[in-house]
């Protein structure tokens, strides 16, 4: 069947929202008696503690009113108190996000029919001096003495925070080292070098004076000098509430802080967190453990100013820095290297930024795919750390990652100081590496707010991977029993001890970023390797890769977005034990890629992991960016191209996605799961699904994927009408419809609603009821919570289309976090589609009255110029 170009969509109407409906309720909450009983002691401990850190501080520098962070954890959620906190002088917000899994009890438990589902809450965080904190009390008591009490015009929200209150308490020292890897960190440093000095992170609470913070750095910087230290960069993002030192202290006082002795730094009230540095490097998926040999790399030139690519770039890579003259490479990368990382850049340490880049270029060797049609930028921003083995690479120790990142997209865009942009036609930004110090349970992470508000800022998509886990896998069964079952048997068994073990397999900071596609692993490549014994390859079909990071994403939203090929994982027999171990080198399965090696410029090797699933999706977008160009030059709308692009990518690389065959496969997995449970194992897993890159780039007589796009405000709504062919009316034909919408909110960090903007669809008209949601696809309110709504809708029923046959698609707009500042763009993709073979010319009579509908608002928009006499 020949393949047709995709379509545009006439100008939109514009009207009011529809509702957004969903949303839970508040759980069961006890008796403001019992909630006395149960908080009693946990404000007096506050008390205490506050207490005993004001003499602490007295005692170190006389004079000074200290500030203290609080800590409030309520049962289901308190909206908009920020707003209460105002009326309280001396208390300052800080921010507030979500918290999951909580444990029912007798007190608090779901208003539902399962008394025993998980409950979620709240965290807020304010920060206080003595006076705020007595004033809290203060209302607390009153309220305890009489539940009935009338609270002060805009001090309510107090009366709702009392019910639900979980938890009160000081952010002590604890909080400050405790689930962030820091003191693993510190102890692994003293025992490779003991007697070198030490850099980490400090990340301070932040605040919105820029004196007050100006005072806090100045303060750490002053505590870190006196124990020797000294500051080696800042870093200060107001925009997504971040600010930072990079510290060194000498090997002895960060001894003394693992011993326990009272290091005044570490109590410092202004820090929020101390965090390890440069953890952000390539996680070992395919490292044979052996030496590399010494590979010679010809210094080249690169001049971003030159003519010599006839196209410009689309795609960024921000990764390690490739072997540019490999075969597999050379003429198809831009190297930008401002911060002069070849110098130090062996050529046979140019093993990830390689091997993404030839990812990107070219796709799995394997399937000896064409190279794509634009160059790929690439912006090193790791290089070889000769303290780790085999010189891991790795983001430089100098200064802070999330500094880097901005500024090198900022030199995209802006350009460094006087200079002009350097590459201001990039539309994609591939991220292929994670924290692994940083598993998201439900507060965003610095890098993930910095990549949303850089999203918004410059409209730009990042591509970032779900993270690797390479971590062995627990079984239930003794290595001997597990090797007797069946090869189905051990999938089954292998899958459920995977998602037993979620806890630990969670998205890596950045991956949860909301304006990003975070891109997943499936156990799958092109590769036939002949296996060894001792050996399993897991899965004989598609699935989800064990080593792959598991959603969901922020407000419980589809996290991973979509899923990807990342390479088969073979996994060791287990003797005795029931640890299957995952085996890591070179060798097939996996996906082949261009590699360093001593005495050949050609040398391929098979790798595996969540960075080549990213790597392969930034392929796709540009390989859809081809085709969305075109399609806007032929319509004479290149403008609307640059605006719209990032966002139309965003869908389109997502709109061929689905679950297929694995919703069948991971059913069988769980057994008697009912479907909610199902569908979440699976959102968690895989996202959407895997994307068919090819029905982004082109329909079929029977398939018509059709483009629109706008700007929406507050309050207001675009409808689309699609046309519904003739031969659908009155006919059980089966038919689908696949609606895809994306936007970039800005990020409001304070705020655990945390999006500007909520942006969603809705199939309405007389004709919404020719399909109906698909069962094998994600909760209908869990896709809104994001900023990517896919759906697919089906239908084989016999159908009555009324006379317009027009089926209408609303894309809404409210504000969420805080007011909209700026219209919100969007992107949107939908395809109406019969199965092939039918006989019917769906994709032509859908263009011809599309375009006839484009024809109507030019006439109209040339009647309305005609100057009147």
């Amino acid at each position: 069947m020949s393949s047709r170009p995709l379509l545009l969509f006439p100008t939109p109407d514009t009207t009011s929202p529809s509702s957004r409906n969903g949303g839970g309720g508040a759980p069961n909450y006890p008796t403001v008696t019992r909630q006395a009983e149960r908080l009693g002691p946990k404000f007096s401990r506050l008390e205490s503690a506050l207490e005993n850190r004001r003499i602490e501080i007295q005692c170190d520098t006389p004079g000074i009113d200290p500030e203290y962070t609080v800590v409030i954890e309520t049962y289901g959620s308190v909206s908009d108190f920020f707003k209460a906190v105002k009326k309280i002088e001396g208390l300052e917000w800080l921010g507030e996000h979500e918290l999951r899994g909580l444990e029912p009890d007798d007190d608090f438990y779901s208003s539902g029919s399962d008394r025993d589902k998980l409950l979620n809450g709240q965290v807020m965080l304010m920060l206080s001096d003595r006076r705020a904190i007595d004033e809290l009390l203060s209302l607390w008591r009153n309220y305890g003495r009489d539940p009935d009490m009338q609270f002060m015009r805009g001090w309510a929200k107090f009366r709702d925070l009392f019910r639900l209150l979980k938890d009160i308490r000081y952010w002590d020292t604890q909080d400050r080292l405790r689930n962030t890897g820091i003191l693993e960190y510190w102890q692994e440093r003293l025992e490779f070098e003991p007697n070198v000095p030490v850099r980490f992170e400090a990340e301070l609470w932040f605040r919105t004076n820029e004196s007050k913070r100006n005072i806090a750095s100045d303060n750490v910087s002053r505590l870190t000098r006196e124990l020797g230290g000294q500051v080696i960069s800042t870093c200060c993002l107001p925009d997504i509430n971040y600010q930072s030192l990079l510290l060194e202290l000498p090997a002895d006082q960060v001894d003394s802080i693992l011993n326990q002795d009272d290091v005044s730094l570490i109590r410092c009230d202004q820090v929020m967190l101390f965090r390890p540095l440069g953890q952000m490097s390539v996680e070992p998926l395919w490292n044979d453990d052996e030496p590399i040999s010494v590979v010679e790399e010809p210094e080249e030139i690169y001049d971003l100013t030159s003519t010599e690519f006839e196209r410009k770039p689309r795609v960024a890579l921000f990764d390690g820095l490739p072997l540019t003259n490999h075969s597999d490479l050379r003429g198809s990368l831009i190297i930008d290297d401002p911060d002069g990382f070849e110098a130090d850049y062996l050529a046979q340490y140019r093993v990830h930024g390689t091997a993404m880049a030839s990812l990107i270029v070219n796709g799995d060797l394997t399937d000896g795919g064409s190279k794509l049609t634009t160059p790929l930028y690439v912006r090193p921003i790791m290089k070889p750390d000769p303290r780790t083995f085999n010189n891991a690479e790795t983001l430089p120790d100098n200064e802070l990652p999330l500094d880097i990142i901005h500024r090198a997209v900022r030199r995209i865009f802006e350009g460094d100081g006087a200079e002009l942009p350097v590459a201001p036609s990039i539309k994609v930004i591939n991220l292929s590496i994670g924290d692994p110090n940083i598993h998201f349970n439900g507060q965003m992470s610095p890098f993930a707010r910095l990549l949303d508000w850089l999203s918004s800022k410059y409209n730009v998509l990042f591509v970032v991977s779900s993270g690797n886990h390479p971590k062995a896998v627990k079984v239930p069964q003794s290595g001997n029993t597990f090797h007797e079952f069946t090869d189905d048997v051990k999938a089954v068994e292998f899958f459920k001890a995977v998602q037993n073990d979620s806890w630990n397999r969670k998205l890596l900071s950045p991956a949860e970023s909301v304006n990003a596609v975070t891109v997943g692993s499936l156990h799958s490549d092109e590769s036939s390797p002949m296996l060894r014994a001792g050996l399993y390859d897991i899965y004989s079909e598609e699935m989800p890769a064990a080593y792959s990071g598991q959603g969901s994403g922020y407000a419980r939203s589809v996290k991973p977005d979509i899923s990807m090929p990342g390479g088969r994982m073979l996994y060791n027999e287990a003797i005795g034990h029931s640890n299957l171990t995952a085996v890591s080198n070179y060798a097939a399965p996996g996906q082949q890629v261009a590699h360093p090696h001593a005495s050949a410029f050609n040398y391929r090797v098979y790798i595996r992991g969540t960075s080549n699933s990213a790597a392969l999706t930034s392929r796709g977008c540009a390989e859809v960016c081809d085709v969305l160009e075109s399609l806007f030059v032929e319509s004479d709308k290149l403008g609307q191209f640059e605006q719209y692009s990032p966002l139309l990518l965003k869908s389109l690389i997502t709109h061929g996605a689905s679950w297929g065959a694995m919703y069948d496969r991971i059913s069988n997995c769980l057994g008697n799961s009912d479907s909610k449970s199902l569908k979440n194992v699976i959102t968690r897993n895989i996202g959407y699904g895997k994307p068919d890159v090819d029905r982004a780039k082109f329909c079929l007589d029977t398939r018509a994927t059709i483009i629109g796009y706008g700007n929406l405000d507050n309050n207001e709504a675009h409808v689309y009408k699609l046309p519904i062919p003739e031969g659908l009316g009155g006919a059980d034909i089966w038919r689908r419809l696949t609606v895809t919408l994306s936007w970039f909110a800005k990020p409001c960090p304070a705020h655990m609603k945390y999006r500007d903007s909520a942006l969603w669809f809705t199939v309405e008209g007389d004709n919404r009821h020719l399909t109906s949601r698909s069962s094998s696809s994600a909760d209908w309110m869990q896709v809104r919570r994001g900023t990517l709504q896919h759906e697919i809708f089906e239908g084989e029923e016999l159908a009555v289309i009324t006379e317009d046959r027009m089926l209408e698609i609303k894309v809404n707009c409210k504000e969420n976090a805080s007011k909209i500042i700026e219209p919100i763009r969007y992107g949107l993709a939908i395809t109406l589609e019969v199965a092939e073979g039918v006989d019917m010319q769906l994709y032509q009579e859908i263009q011809e009255v599309i375009e006839e509908q484009i024809q109507e608002q030019e006439r109209a928009q040339s009647r309305e110029q005609v100057p009147t006499r």
